[in-house]
């Protein structure tokens, strides 16, 4: 036991040169890597770059550190239209005008900078709070959040708005205009329009403006083809004096669906022209001595329109009533009705008129051995005639030629200018009283044969 110890103190002297030998080997090794280090400068720039990612990295975490970004150009949303027309009121003015190109300024979290963007705040108006009409100021709201960080300025701050009453007008009559041609050879029956009537809300100042609508139908684009057509017709709003009314704001409405257009339902038919009789077109007799010289009809012919089986078996149209002529002594014109048979569905004239051509009755008269004579032989000739007496045909009207007497027809032959000789003449008549009478005259002989000598 009692040597134990001293074992012990004998190899503690022995250990000592050991922990030398491992502290000189650790020093070493850290020189040698720190001139590795001093003499090598790609490190050195690489331990610079590598401490700056670190920082980077650490601040970007740190939700405290803010940076300031501004945002231009920025577009204000809106929000609470449809509630405030609820209440009554809408806005009238661009409102895409008026909430453009705002600018915001912010405060955003370092870690945050590169992505955030101006919809992060929610620039908006909220129209909710407008209670009246007239010019509104609506102040603009942004969303600050942990996230994204504080808005701390907006520009403009507010928007100045136009506000109006917001109404509702009901029964609005649609009313269709027709342009253009229907197809060669068919004929487009008026059409009927769905809906008839809509209904308009919008502001007061162009809703209480509005009296009807309009829709204009090209008959050209409709289909060569007999039987029902649907076309869907765009339409406009027009004021009392025909003036077009129109404004995004405006809601066209039927049955509380948005129309824009109505549908316009019509039907196509053959057509062609058929003829009107001139048969019948008078009744009575024009006073004595007076009668129809002629009749015509104006227009000769008319279209018709109806299905081509039933037009292929109509060649004529008659007039619906008569003239009446009792008693005429004149020309005259009258308008009558044509008789539409019922199975044509249209006429391009549902009259026509009639002329009636009045005259007198021509007649003729023979006056048998009236004196016939010479005139305008002067004073140194004599005149006679082969044969002193000739037979006259007078052809004139009824009446005149019926009172005309003998007494009233004088005959001669003109000889102004002759000298001595023979001369055949004609015999020229004169009837008193004939100024205004057309009458046509044969003498028979016509021509006379008158000895002139002088004396």
């Amino acid at each position: 036991m009692s040597k134990s110890p001293e074992k012990n103190t004998e190899k503690r002297p022995e250990n000592k040169p050991m922990e030398k030998k491992n502290e000189n080997g650790w020093k070493g090794l850290a020189r040698s890597i720190a001139g590795f280090f001093l003499h090598q400068w790609p490190f050195k720039l690489l331990s610079v770059i590598i401490a700056i990612i670190l920082w980077s990295g650490l601040i970007t975490q740190d939700p405290t550190l803010t940076r300031e970004k501004v945002f231009t150009g920025v577009t204000i949303s809106v929000s609470g239209e449809d509630t405030i027309k609820r209440n009554g009121l809408i806005v009238v003015s661009n409102l895409d005008q008026v909430t453009q190109n705002a600018k915001l300024r912010v405060e955003v979290p370092q870690m945050q900078y590169a992505s955030a963007t101006a919809s992060n705040y929610n620039a908006r108006i909220d129209l909710t709070r407008i209670q009246e009409t007239g010019v509104q100021e609506a102040k603009v709201l942004t969303t600050s959040s942990s996230t994204w960080g504080n808005v701390i300025e907006v520009s403009p701050d507010t928007v100045e708005i136009e506000v109006e009453e917001y109404i509702t007008r009901y029964r609005i009559p649609v009313s269709v205009v027709t342009v253009g041609e229907a197809p060669e050879g068919y004929y487009a029956a008026s059409p009927s329009l769905d809906p008839p009537q809509v209904t308009v809300s919008g502001p007061r100042s162009m809703v209480d403006r509005v009296v009807r609508a309009e829709a204009t139908l090209d008959l050209s684009t409709l289909p060569a083809r007999e039987g029902l057509v649907r076309t869907s017709v765009p339409f406009q709003l027009l004021d009392s004096n025909g003036e077009v009314i129109q404004s995004d704001l405006l809601e066209i409405t039927s049955e509380s669906v948005l129309v824009d257009s109505v549908i316009a339902e019509q039907y196509l038919y053959a057509k062609r022209e058929i003829d009107m009789s001139t048969l019948g077109l008078t009744v009575g007799e024009p006073a004595t001595g007076y009668e129809i010289k002629t009749v015509t009809v104006t227009p000769a012919t008319i279209v018709a329109a109806g299905w081509s089986a039933n037009l292929d078996v109509l060649d004529t149209l008659y007039a619906d009533s008569a003239v009446d002529v009792t008693g005429a002594s004149a020309s005259f014109t009258e308008q009558i009705r044509v008789r539409r048979p019922t199975e044509l569905t249209y006429l391009s004239s549902d009259t026509v008129t009639v002329a009636v051509e009045i005259g007198p009755v021509i007649q003729s008269k023979t006056f048998e051995e009236v004196k016939l004579s010479v005139q305008g032989t002067g004073s140194e000739y004599s005149a006679s005639l082969s044969q002193s007496k000739v037979n006259v045909t007078i052809t004139g009207p009824q009446l005149w030629v019926e009172s005309l007497r003998s007494s009233a027809i004088s005959l001669s032959c003109d000889a102004s200018g002759l000298t001595a000789g023979v001369y055949e003449l004609p015999v020229i008549c004169k009837v008193e009283g004939s100024d205004d009478v057309a009458f046509d005259v044969e003498a028979v002989p016509g021509m006379v044969q008158v000895e002139i000598t002088k004396k």
